[in-house]
């Protein structure tokens, strides 16, 4: 429960809210399980009902996963984007500082907000703290890399074999990227084929339910 509550914070969810929302639907669908069995006397309705609620309660809560993945993989892509931008700044003159600076007003809101709030550390603290902490939001390794080659480039600027470093860090970043989004990809092609079979799973469920509950109406009527 506490994870799912750091996840639905981490997404800018209200966890009261999100558990509402899958106590009212439960008990939605508990109430039309009841009902129909008392109006109908059949059994496949009240287990397709609960069944229902089963995979509503286990699709709503896993999306917070996902979508996490989702927002970590946007945020990856923008930080190559405007870190592509960056070089460009350092290669024409611009410093560390004044460069990271410029990326502020391109950058997405969240972005945006770490930006500043890098620029706002490096304001009061010179050592490489701040640009580390910067790169633990992206949740890899080589962000972390190269946002400490981007520290010790301060110095020299582009004339420094750091940016060098920089640069090759740079290039096996966006690689790494291109591998993440193929995976992403075939994993997606990969959920879709599986659907037609997941429901077809449900659908024979739902129907041996159906057969049992005839057939013991059928001895019963014997």
């Amino acid at each position: 429960m506490k994870k799912l509550k750091e996840k639905m914070l981490v997404l800018g969810l209200n966890p009261k809210r999100e558990f509402l929302i899958v106590l009212i639907s439960d008990l939605v669908l508990i109430l039309a399980a009841v009902l129909t069995f008392i109006f109908l006397k059949q059994i496949i309705y009240l287990a397709t009902c609960l069944a229902m609620a089963f995979v509503f309660d286990l699709l709503f809560l896993t999306r917070y996963s996902k979508a996490i993945s989702n927002k970590n993989t946007e945020n990856l892509q923008e930080f190559a984007v405007l870190f592509g931008y960056f070089r460009i700044y350092i290669h024409n003159g611009f410093s560390v500082y004044s460069g990271l600076k410029e990326l502020i007003g391109f950058a997405n809101p969240t972005l945006k907000k770490d930006l500043t709030e890098l620029i706002s550390d490096i304001d009061s603290d010179k050592s490489v703290q701040p640009f580390i902490k910067f790169g633990k939001k992206f949740n890899e390794i080589i962000v972390e890399e190269m946002m400490i080659s981007i520290y010790q480039m301060i110095d020299d600027g582009e004339n420094s074999d750091y940016l060098v470093q920089f640069e090759l860090i740079f290039d096996k970043f966006s690689d790494l990227l291109y591998e993440k989004y193929l995976r992403a990809k075939n994993s997606k092609l990969s959920t879709l084929s599986n659907a037609p079979l997941i429901g077809a799973s449900f659908l024979v469920i739902v129907l041996t339910i159906g057969v049992i509950s005839i057939l013991g109406e059928v001895i019963n009527g014997i």
